[in-house]
């Protein structure tokens, strides 16, 4: 199967399953009873067969470090990202997602951003990959427990709610991010989502990343001396805007770091 038809098969995909499969995650997760016995199925076509792990970000971009963690908002807990991973068949893991991440490796690790920058289609893809990042994190907020938060410890009465549900409160709001996060997948034209993305070089030696569903989501890739930040809904009229904006999240997501390891 070429690349675009694997790109293909993913939006087809995301039309034809996505209602299913976006009814049973909210009635296992969200609407359902606390109880309810949940078969474990795909979270992109829905299939219960040959079922694998689907690492939430490509073990290539955080170097395959089991040692590389990243913090809820929520509960303020590291995770890693090693084992930051969803139920996908076989499928869809190997044969389209994994696919995907493939080109997208070897499309960034092979760009010179200093004598050659990326073709349409490049960018149309980047910005395809970044989204179907954000959906998993999503799927992931969704299905996974609060427990319990770094000060407050263990609070029982709140254990079993989901991340997503402490973020947001609202199932409505869940779901409908969920469904709009799908609907980007689905989504085969990207050409006004184009003045979104910014891409740029980096002199940092560790891999950095942070993210707000539905919002933005920034990478920094070390090991390729590259840095994407993407906002997956609002949208500029030229360069100048998108990279004012970019610098002043960066740099207040960086004070509330540094605040935070002061009060550590």
């Amino acid at each position: 199967m070429s690349f675009n038809d694997t790109l293909l098969q993913l939006r087809l995909i995301a039309r034809k399953k996505g209602k299913y499969v976006m009814s049973k995650l909210f009635d296992d997760y969200l609407t359902g009873h606390i109880d309810k016995k949940r078969t474990i199925s795909c979270l992109l076509c829905g299939s219960e067969s040959n079922i694998t792990k689907e690492h939430v970000l490509p073990k290539w971009v955080f170097e395959n470090d089991p040692k590389r963690t990243f913090t809820t908002d929520v509960n303020q807990l590291p995770q890693k990202y090693i084992a930051t991973t969803l139920p996908m068949c076989s499928t869809c893991n190997t044969e389209i997602l994994n696919t995907l991440e493939l080109y997208i490796q070897r499309t960034i690790s092979e760009a010179d951003l200093k004598t050659k920058y990326y073709s349409s289609e490049n960018w149309d893809n980047i910005i395809r990959w970044l989204e179907t990042i954000d959906f998993k994190f999503q799927l992931m907020d969704i299905t996974t427990k609060f427990r319990a938060h770094k000060e407050a410890g263990y609070v029982p009465f709140l254990a079993d709610f989901s991340i997503a549900e402490m973020r947001d409160f609202s199932i409505r709001t869940i779901q409908s991010k969920a469904r709009l996060s799908l609907k980007r997948i689905s989504t085969k034209d990207k050409s006004k989502r184009a003045n979104s993305l910014i891409v740029g070089t980096t002199k940092v030696k560790t891999f950095n990343y942070f993210h707000k569903s539905g919002q933005f989501i920034h990478l920094e890739i070390p090991k390729y001396n590259k840095v994407f930040f993407y906002f997956f809904e609002r949208e500029f009229e030229d360069d100048e805007d998108i990279e004012t904006e970019v610098m002043n999240i960066i740099k207040s997501v960086y004070e509330k770091d540094k605040q935070s390891e002061l009060n550590t």
